[in-house]
């Protein structure tokens, strides 16, 4: 992945919330993607939300076995054992995002928009945004300067 390449993670709107609440610091996923650490993270909020409402930083990609996983970030991931255990049924190995620099948006991206300025889909797991794209764009305010991030 290119220094300037960024990706669009897909989370449920109640995971969203908890990451701009500062209570989720660990995004779990069933496999781990292949990102550097420190990419930059457009975060989507899936619908009804439909929306990118926050820029952050994937710190870390850990690939680990479940017990592990949820020794070492379980109480920030926002999700109960029974809900972690659930989510990583039939598998012995899953990931974790560790989050930092979570920017807010202070107006959201929607998905409208972001659609509007080129053929897009939300990604289920996560999707590359290249520099330059309309999505980047809009997220960077080139299109819609009244969008700024909430902090700085």
């Amino acid at each position: 992945m290119r220094d300037d390449d960024s990706i669009m993670l897909s989370v449920s709107p109640e995971y969203a919330r908890s990451i701009l609440a500062g209570v989720k610091g660990v995004e779990l996923r069933r496999r781990a993607p292949r990102i550097s650490p420190g990419t930059r993270a457009w975060l989507y909020s899936t619908l009804p939300v439909g929306e990118v409402v926050a820029i952050l930083t994937i710190d870390q990609v850990v690939e680990a076995p479940l017990t592990e996983l949820w020794h070492r970030y379980g109480a920030h991931t926002a999700v109960t054992r029974e809900v972690f255990s659930s989510y990583f049924a039939g598998l012995t190995h899953g990931a974790a995002l560790v989050i930092r620099d979570v920017q807010a948006l202070k107006t959201p991206v929607s998905l409208r928009e972001i659609r509007e300025s080129e053929a897009f889909q939300p990604p289920q797991f996560y999707r590359r945004v290249r520099a330059g794209a309309a999505a980047a764009r809009l997220t960077m305010s080139e299109l819609h300067p009244k969008m700024r991030l909430a902090v700085g």
